[in-house]
């Protein structure tokens, strides 16, 4: 959707969520000689309507100053990145990350060494997007140097200054370059920076997994990242670094599922949907998944036959298998649009209602019964629990005793 006119910011304090902490430590800058504006995130989707997530401060104070400048207000303070110029301040339980204005003395690519500054446009020159580099003060007034509020204003997704220069500062930016027009653009990518991206696409790979997993994620779940990941895969952005996520046409149609049924866009879903069969584990070593994230993948990613949606009997068979968020993956992966719809939508309002029961027994149960601890135990046991699954899980704990009381002799 076009924006044809910005909020006004005056009143922040009171719209703000966070208005009234965020107030206090730009009070305590203030009373400290200095002064703090809102920069990135904040002001962009402030200006937007949108939900106003972490508040990030800029500074014109260096950080020891803004520590004393912290304390004296009573406010906590944590020196979180302060070799980077950053301190959180913490007012009414609310973090602020608070930065001294910075430039940049050398880049590589991955890493920048960075000195600090007193010239606000010195430190948006350093940003990468212009709709990031906007600045608001106590006031509610804007600070734009670089054309960042028309940018916004027409959906324009684009760089500060040269689109190269800025991908060689960090390449990650290349990715936040697509994620950003993924969210926030309304046309076209912009010609230099997808120009000066597509040289460098394939500096993707020095990256840390880390970084990358943070961009890909957010990507994938971006209002329009479907659409932008087919773009990137058509330009060769996504197989430089990423090459066993190819999937594009299941991609579409788990995010069309996950809109039919009410599920909010799920990136590890949507990252399963991508892969190719067996290169989960590699997709997840790429981006250096957590346990969790890894387990889940693979889980959907690895060989196995179709879901069976054919009863409601084997459809709590697996998810008593699966558990009800790996089984609720499998179906909208394994979902075959227009082959009987009701038997998937079934299967669906079953995982969606139908809690993965426990096994009334454990071994502590038979051994009351006269069973020794043992190889034989643990048999006997699981023999239990697949008569109590064939049951379609009817059984209660009373029900299972007796079945076994009757095996024991």
């Amino acid at each position: 959707m076009r924006i044809t006119a910005f909020p006004d910011l005056a009143d922040w304090r009171r719209t703000w969520p966070q208005g009234q902490p965020a107030a206090k430590v730009l009070d305590a800058l203030a009373a400290a000689g200095g002064e703090g504006r809102f920069v990135g995130g904040c002001v962009r989707d402030a200006l937007l309507g949108r939900e106003i997530r972490d508040i990030d401060i800029a500074t014109n104070l260096d950080p020891e100053k803004v520590l004393m400048a912290l304390a004296a207000a009573g406010l906590k303070a944590v020196p979180t990145g302060i070799k980077h110029g950053t301190v959180t301040a913490v007012a009414d339980h609310i973090g602020f990350e608070v930065t001294t204005l910075r430039h940049d003395v050398e880049t590589d690519g991955r890493h920048a060494t960075v000195a600090f500054t007193d010239d606000w446009q010195q430190d948006a020159a350093r940003r990468d997007l212009t709709m990031n580099a906007l600045f608001c003060d106590a006031a509610g007034n804007i600070h734009d140097y670089f054309g960042g509020l028309a940018d916004l204003k027409a959906g324009h997704v684009r760089f500060v200054g040269d689109p190269a220069q800025r991908m060689d500062e960090d390449y990650l930016r290349i990715l936040r370059f697509f994620r950003f027009h993924a969210d926030y653009a309304t046309g076209d990518f912009d010609a230099a920076a997808i120009a000066a991206a597509t040289q460098r696409r394939h500096e993707l790979k020095r990256l840390s997994g880390e970084r990358l997993r943070q961009e890909t994620l957010k990507l994938l779940v971006a209002r329009r990242g479907v659409a932008v990941w087919g773009d990137m895969m058509a330009r060769d952005f996504a197989g430089a670094y990423l090459p066993w996520a190819t999937s594009q046409d299941r991609l579409v149609k788990v995010a069309a599922l996950e809109t039919r049924l009410q599920l909010s866009a799920d990136a590890i879903r949507r990252l399963a949907a991508l892969a190719i069969t067996g290169r989960g584990a590699d997709i997840a070593e790429t981006l250096r998944l957590s346990n969790a994230e890894r387990d889940r993948l693979l889980a959907a990613t690895d060989a196995h036959p179709i879901f069976d949606a054919a009863d409601d009997a084997a459809i709590r068979r697996q998810i008593y298998m699966l558990g009800n968020d790996r089984a609720r993956d499998r179906i909208l992966l394994d979902w075959e649009p227009g082959a009987d719809e009701g038997a998937w939508h079934r299967a669906f309002d079953i995982v969606q209602s139908w809690p993965r029961p426990t096994f009334p027994l454990a071994g502590r149960d038979l051994i009351k019964l006269g069973l020794a601890a043992g190889p034989e135990l643990g048999a006997k046991l699981e023999e239990l629990e697949q008569w109590w699954i064939a049951g379609d899980f009817a059984g209660d704990a009373t029900a299972c005793l007796a079945e076994a009381r009757r095996r024991l002799g």
